[in-house]
């Protein structure tokens, strides 16, 4: 299977949405938008829009989600050469984590925060050796501005995104101008669109209460499925963190630094947790992502004793598909 998935050809990408949707069908006429103590006006104005509409169409567009970040990861790790050999498996792997228990299978912020982010690094990593990289130091202090505006954990991508230009870049005090330029412009034009509404005040000192209440509390509940499929993921993710850690000097100091950037994601998760506040699984997606690129990196790096990597995969393939056959039917 890891043969096939690592083939460049098109019949290969349709495996992705045929296994999000065969594990998400379940919630098609159960899918609404949910609410979180640390949503913000601009996500309660688009959960607003999206509670009045009929629940296969929250569906459709919740699918349309899913899909486009798994195909983007996907597209943006062959296109940057993050991985020595382009696949299909970031985009397989994603898919898989994904749809790993029911409990991540709501419309949460979070998912739209996750596309965001990938938009963030896609646009970060032309900043390699860019000799004009205002437009992309703009875009990226923007997005991140705005994500910061939709979900406050979102806030953690703010000092995520000044670490990864001390990786990617020289350090220039007009680079980061510019970039906090772009963060602090969608600031600007909430503030503005709340000042005519008279609620200027009240909107920033919401928000900022929201620090007063970081006191993570983890409403995970005791459950053997879930255990066994934490320790599966983060057995292959030390796995996979080994491996590239054996290949890391093999690699050309451009990918080094596009991998530097997933793991130093990868630590900031553990902020993105604490200011989630009431920590519960649907929070830990946002740590799909870097965990699906160097998952995906430990099997397309498989050459000898290829049976093993197989039978890891199809294991981590079983343990999921006990989480939904013995979870509760949404």
């Amino acid at each position: 299977m890891i043969r096939f998935l690592k083939s460049l050809q098109p019949a290969t990408l349709i495996i992705v949405p045929i296994i999000i949707f065969i594990f998400w069908i379940r919630i098609l006429f159960h899918t609404s938008p949910v609410s979180d103590l640390k949503i913000l006006p601009v996500w309660a104005a688009i959960s607003y829009f999206l509670t009045g509409l009929p629940s296969w169409i929250n569906f459709i567009l919740l699918f349309g989600l899913i899909n486009t970040e798994a195909i983007y990861l996907n597209l943006m790790i062959n296109r940057h050469e993050v991985h020595y050999k382009n696949t299909f498996l970031p985009a397989f792997v994603f898919a898989l984590f994904i749809s790993s228990t029911p409990a991540l299978m709501q419309f949460h912020p979070v998912h739209l925060i996750n596309l965001i982010l990938l938009v963030i690094i896609d646009r970060a990593f032309t900043l390699f050796k860019n000799e004009f990289p205002v437009s992309a130091l703009f875009d990226c202090g923007f997005l991140a501005g705005t994500a910061a505006l939709i979900y406050f954990p979102a806030l953690i991508l703010l000092p995520f995104l000044l670490t990864i230009l001390f990786v990617l870049r020289p350090f220039s005090l007009k680079e980061w101008l510019i970039t906090l330029i772009g963060i602090f412009l969608p600031c600007f034009f909430i503030s503005t669109y709340m000042f005519w509404n008279h609620a200027l005040l009240p909107f920033w000192k919401s928000y900022f209460s929201f620090f007063h209440d970081i006191h993570p509390q983890i409403l995970i509940q005791k459950n053997l499925k879930i255990l066994i499929l934490a320790i599966s993921i983060g057995i292959l993710l030390i796995l996979s963190l080994l491996k590239l850690r054996m290949n890391y000097r093999k690699n050309i100091i451009r990918t080094r630094s596009y991998q530097q950037v997933f793991f130093i994601l990868l630590i900031f998760g553990a902020a993105w947790l604490m200011l989630a506040g009431r920590i519960e699984i649907i929070h830990f997606t946002f740590l799909i992502i870097p965990v699906s690129v160097f998952c995906s990196y430990y099997f397309v790096s498989a050459k000898k004793g290829k049976w093993l990597y197989e039978y890891v995969l199809w294991g981590l393939i079983a343990v999921i598909i006990w989480n939904h056959l013995t979870g509760p039917l949404i």
